[in-house]
């Protein structure tokens, strides 16, 4: 069996992401960690104060692996949507944490890094503190809604279908011309059409300001 002095707050958190990737989030407790880790639970507790603590550490692990290619020239508009693209990306790698994103802000130094980058890129853009918050929002919203309406994992007895055959095309011919084109649907198109929609409604909220107001880089 390890012993706790080997362990580090990085290791555990590591495991406990593996726990969640292979098991579910339902599988993760101190318990199991320590016997991912072979030391006992009571060990973990200098790592990770409690099950909060974890849950926190685990969000802390996983945004650590996101990488934006944010280039400090390009529009502010380039920059958020780089910066979606990225978390995107970040959680497609771990469907089985999705909710956790959905449920849990960042509170960890470490996860609050990006918050403070995304914050200070919309404060740079011209919007105000309040309108920055509002923004940031939106779009990690808008992010993690989207990735989680189509890769949260589900088990085959909890999967549907829309029933379209059963549909009297008469009451619903605008459904049924959907399902046509649903039919060749990419949620990649989606997720850029969506996001594309809400840049350039921040940059509408931006043009409602004062002309001398504005921000240099807005396109």
């Amino acid at each position: 069996m390890a012993r706790p002095s080997i362990l580090s707050r990085d290791k555990v958190l590591s495991a406990a992401v593996a726990i969640v990737d292979r098991e579910g989030l339902d599988a993760l407790s101190m318990r199991r960690l320590g016997e991912e880790l072979g030391v006992e639970a009571m060990s973990l507790y200098r790592y990770v104060a409690n099950k909060a603590a974890l849950l926190d550490g685990v969000v802390e692990a996983i945004l650590s692996e996101m990488s934006v290619r944010d280039a400090l020239d390009a529009p502010w508009t380039d920059r958020v949507k780089a910066r979606s693209r990225a978390l995107r990306a970040t959680l497609r790698a771990h469907p089985n944490a999705l909710s956790l994103f959905a449920t849990r802000p960042a509170v960890t130094p470490a996860s609050m890094a990006h918050v403070e980058a995304s914050l200070a890129l919309l404060r740079e853009a011209g919007f105000s503190v309040a309108d920055a918050i509002r923004a940031f929002q939106a779009v990690v919203g808008f992010t993690i809604g989207n990735t989680l309406s189509v890769f949260a994992p589900l088990a085959p007895d909890e999967r549907s279908s829309p029933a379209y055959g059963s549909l009297d095309p008469a009451s619903y011919p605008t459904v049924l011309e959907a399902a046509k084109v649903l039919a060749k649907w990419k949620a990649d198109d989606e997720f850029e059409f969506g996001l594309d929609a809400l840049v350039r409604g921040l940059v509408a909220k931006l043009d409602e300001r004062p002309a001398k107001k504005r921000p240099r880089d807005v396109p």
